[in-house]
Formats: structure tokens, sequence, C-alpha cells
């Protein structure tokens, strides 16, 4: 990130602030006391050769509510280089393309960093009438979607951050949009099959449209119940419409329990259950990752042992990462540190005008005035590109892909 009074370029890390504890946030709109909050949680040491640096503080603004004490914490960090030039994507109508073989760019004009931060939203109900804190209208649902497609975000799945497949063009920022609790309001199909428009799936199809190089994506972390159907008939219509459209089908446990009370076996039968849902509805899918409920970690060390993988009465499960509650972006998968099975998420909410701290307006706003910590593509598909100072934070497990400019 560049020194602001020198325009000198230096390596450093962003310290980023971690307080949805301080707001009060459980990680779903059904709160569950006494649970053992899992996020936001350390990703572990900090690379040796990582610089130090002073510390940074979020820019000040009033039109946030009871804002924390600014404390970072060493914990949780990106890596950032001096600063990046972001596309200005048409508004235009537009056909919406995979983000696949487009020409290689030059890193350096698009200041690519794969090692910047990536949001990871969380959305629960979509509906007009705003009675909490985790309802989103869907007004500031559209607005939210067309202010990050505008600026430069593109939508990918939880899965293809957890596996680091982040397929978008030189330039542009990936953001993954999740969805808890398989509310009716996500998904609402019409008579004749086809999404109805008014729904988070149909709102979220028609802003992708709007701008290029933008396929819809999105992953619903669901119960047993989900979109408020229970009849495997109309299960199996919804959830093949999501997967027909492109979008992921996460694991929010069956009976959405809370896991700091639950024995292990629960906890594999909950997995099982909703991984045997999924199944029926649509064979031959796999659900591969998997959303706390509550935000609530198992209490023992055996019972969350079993969260990446386990098995109940003849079925096996894998849970290729475990999303939690709050409150910050995410490292990047390919950062020294990165831990797919504790990914933070950054709450969306239209509760006292979507300006509680943390949360979605926070982080879009923070990241706009620090543009040089977000994670930028460069454009290649299968490996890393990043400032050349920043290669030593790069995971070992990718050290072999690694293109600096």
């Amino acid at each position: 990130m560049a020194d602001e009074t020198s325009g000198r370029a230096v390596s450093r890390r962003a310290v980023i602030v971690a307080a949805a504890a301080s707001v009060g946030l459980a990680a779903c709109s059904r709160s569950e006391p006494g649970g053992q909050r899992a996020g936001p949680l350390p990703f572990g040491e900090l690379p040796p050769a990582e610089p130090s640096t002073s510390r940074v503080s979020f820019p000040p603004s009033s039109s946030y509510r009871n804002l924390p004490t600014e404390s970072p914490s060493p914990n949780i960090t990106s890596i950032a280089p001096d600063r990046i030039a972001v596309p200005t994507p048409s508004t235009r109508t537009a056909t919406s393309t995979p983000a696949r073989n487009h020409a290689l760019v030059d890193p350096a004009r698009v200041r690519a960093n794969e090692l910047g931060v990536i949001p990871v939203m969380m959305y629960h109900q979509i509906k007009p009438k705003i009675t909490g804190p985790y309802d989103t209208t869907p007004r500031d649902f559209r607005a939210g979607l067309q202010r990050m497609f505008r600026a430069g975000y593109r939508p990918v799945r939880a899965i293809d951050l957890a596996r680091g497949q982040l397929d978008v063009p030189a330039g542009y920022s990936p953001v993954v949009l999740t969805f808890d609790d398989g509310y009716a309001n996500q998904l609402r199909l019409r008579p004749d099959g086809t999404v109805d428009p008014s729904c988070a799936v149909g709102i979220l199809l028609d802003v992708c449209r709007q701008f290029p190089n933008c396929p819809p994506a999105a992953t619903f972390n669901i119960n047993k119940n989900p979109f408020g159907r229970d009849d495997a008939e109309s299960q199996a219509a919804a959830l093949t419409v999501l997967h027909r459209l492109g979008f992921e089908i996460g694991n929010h446990t069956y009976g959405h329990d809370n896991l700091a009370k639950m024995s292990v076996t629960g906890i594999e039968r909950d997995f099982v259950l909703l991984q045997r849902l999924v199944f029926a509805a649509v064979p031959g899918l796999a659900v591969r990752t998997m959303a706390l409920p509550y935000g609530s970690m198992p209490r023992s060390p055996r019972a969350a042992s079993v969260l990446p993988r386990g098995s109940w009465a003849g079925d096996r499960y894998v849970n290729d990462a475990t999303f939690l509650a709050g409150a910050n972006p995410s490292l990047s998968p390919f950062a020294s540190g990165f831990d797919p099975q504790r990914v933070p998420r950054i709450l969306s909410t239209s509760w006292r005008g979507g300006r509680l701290p943390q949360t979605l307006l926070y982080w879009l706003d923070y990241l706009a005035a620090h543009p040089g910590e977000r994670y930028v593509s460069g454009g290649r598909p299968g490996h890393v590109t990043v400032p050349a100072q920043l290669r030593p934070h790069v995971a070992r497990s990718y050290a072999d892909h690694v293109v600096t400019y």
C-alpha cells in the first residue's frame, strides 16, 4: 500500500478490525443464547516474512451508529500493494458471459493483487418490512448488488472461495454471496416454474444482466424446509432450479441446531440428513460447504473435529469450508494463514438504514476508501498474481503457480 505522504510503494499488511461482538449480533435471526461463537476467529500465526507496519484505522463516519473503538486485531489481516485501478463497468444491460478465456492483460496495469481480502456477504430475509437486523429490503438488496458490481466486484460461490477457483476477469474482484436459512423470500417460483422476479434470486439474476462479465453466482445454506417447502416434490423443484442456474446449495444443518449443545453423533446426523434431502431432490449433487447455525462452534475439540467430515448411518459428508457469522472480509485463499474452516462473513441489513458497524455498507465504504486492500484478479485462472514484493506471503501450496510483476 502506498505511503500517502510520499507515494512510495511499500510492502505491508493492512490490519482489519473484527468487532461484531460489540454490536451484539448473533449469526442468525433466530437468536440462541449460550452458544460458543465461532467468528470472527484468528486464522493462525502470521507469515514470518510479513513486514511489520503501523496500524490502520477505519475512516471515521458519524453515519455509522455505535462504532466500536478502533483496536485492530493482529490475527486477521490482509496483504496489499500500494493501490489498484478498478475498471468501471458499464451499467448498460448486457448479456452476462462466464469469466473465462479472457485475453491476458498486464497485471501492473490493473494492479492485480490476489492476496487482497474478499467480502463474503451474509443475507437472511429479503422482505419489504424490516423487523430486525437480519432483514434486508428488496430495494436495498438490489442497490447493494448494483453498488458492488459497479465497483468491479463479481459474484462467486462459497465453494469457489474454499477451493481457490476465483475465475473473474483481470481487474475485477470476487465477492461471495451467501444466503442462510432458506427463507421463502429468497426463492419463489411462479406457477410455470420460473423464478419470481421479486424474490432474492430474481433480483440477483436481473442485476447481473445489467453488467458485463457478471454470471450470477451465490450459495444458499438451507435447512430441512428450504424456501418454505415441506414436501419432497416442491423441494426438488426449488433445488433443481437453483442447481440449473449454477447456484451452490450449502449445509446449514437439517434442524438449524446449536452445535454447541450437540453431541458428536447429533452433529453428524444433522449434516447427513440435510445432505440426504439435497441428494433426493437433485440426485448426485454433493453439498460441500456449511455455515454454522447461530455462529456457534461445538464446545469440545472432538465435536469440532467432525465439522469438516464425518459419517452417520452409513453415509459420509465432507465440508470443504465452514462459514462463520461475522464480521469482516475473508483472507484470500492463496494467502498464508487462510483457514477454509473459519471463513468470516459480513452481514447485510436494512436495520437502522443499514448503518450498523461491520455490516455490508460499512465494509463497502471501507474498501472503497482503501482499494489497495481488496483482492484484484490478474485474470489468469490456475495462477496467483501478486506484486513481486508479496510473493513470500503466498501459501506454500500455491508457490509453484505464482505470477509476479
